[in-house]
């Protein structure tokens, strides 16, 4: 449980410090899992993963359902609420009580992301001053929890997270969210503000989707591997699709299922039925000058 004090530290803040939540028996566990799913020697078709190409953020290959070849020079490992060794720790019971307490005892919560990310050893990417929100994450509001868990030990040597505590009450700098642009840095990022966040490995934090925050590389001979999951109000919905996320505490229900949702998921199979259409009439258009 956590402490009114500790509430007030992290409204001032943005982030707080909640110990250890896995023992290191399973810590073991779970890198030995993330490391089978990227080598190719355990499939779940929910599961995308990410390689770490040690290149500028925006060059990032997309994600896939699997490595051509297995390597553990991976960025990240996402889907893992569908994992039954991670899946205890997506519906952790303090993460439940945090939950409670952010979105109300009465809401449904969901899951946006569940995923490992990795710096590899000698590499790792770095990730830019960015908030965990806005028009790019393309749902229908902001989650507003992110919890952070050290797999391996998070230090100022392997790029472990660093922040700028407090910023969260800025809200979000952008509509589009995401990278923060230099002029915000330069005015909200300033070195002397900086905090870096080590972490000991099973041990984790709780983070504001709009704290700023950044990662740099990792040039040390060891892997900074971590657990992320991003929790919301169990309402939110895709905007692209009309779709709800995968439910993590609470129960999903018909009373979710609002007007425009409803309509905007008749819209997209349209459009969709259409193109299919469309493209059917394209290709047997150029069969027929084809033959």
């Amino acid at each position: 449980m956590l402490d009114e004090q500790q509430w007030s530290d992290y409204s001032r803040d943005g982030y707080l410090r909640l110990g250890r939540v896995l023992e290191p028996t399973t810590v073991t566990e779970l890198c030995a899992r993330a490391d089978d799913l990227a080598l190719g020697r355990v499939r779940n078709p929910a599961i995308e993963m990410q390689l770490d190409t040690g290149g500028a953020y925006e060059a990032l290959p997309g994600a896939v359902r699997s490595f051509a070849e297995g390597t553990l020079r991976y960025r990240k490992i996402q889907g893992l609420e569908s994992d039954p060794l991670f899946s205890p720790l997506v519906r952790h019971p303090l993460i439940a009580e945090i939950c409670a307490r952010v979105y109300g005892a009465h809401a449904p919560v969901s899951i946006f992301r569940a995923m490992v990310m990795n710096k590899p050893a000698g590499q790792g990417t770095f990730l830019p001053w960015h908030q965990d929100g806005g028009d790019v994450w393309k749902l229908d509001r902001d989650p507003l929890v992110t919890i952070w868990v050290a797999l391996d030990p998070a230090t100022r040597e392997n790029g472990c997270l660093e922040v700028v505590p407090g910023t969260h009450r800025l809200g979000l700098l952008s509509a589009h969210g995401s990278t923060v642009a230099p002029q915000e840095v330069e005015r909200h990022c300033p070195p002397e503000a900086v905090r870096a966040v080590e972490v000991e490995s099973g041990h984790a934090i709780l983070l504001h989707n709009w704290l700023i925050h950044r990662s740099g590389i990792n040039p040390s001979p060891v892997s900074r591997r971590a657990f992320t999951a991003c929790y919301m109000d169990g309402r939110t919905v895709s905007t692209l699709t009309g779709d709800r996320f995968p439910m993590a505490f609470g129960s999903d229900g018909p009373h979710l299922d609002l007007p425009y949702v409803v309509q905007l998921r008749a819209d997209q199979r349209a459009i969709t039925t259409s193109l299919r259409v469309a493209l059917g009439h394209r290709l047997r258009g150029l069969f027929r000058r084809a033959s």
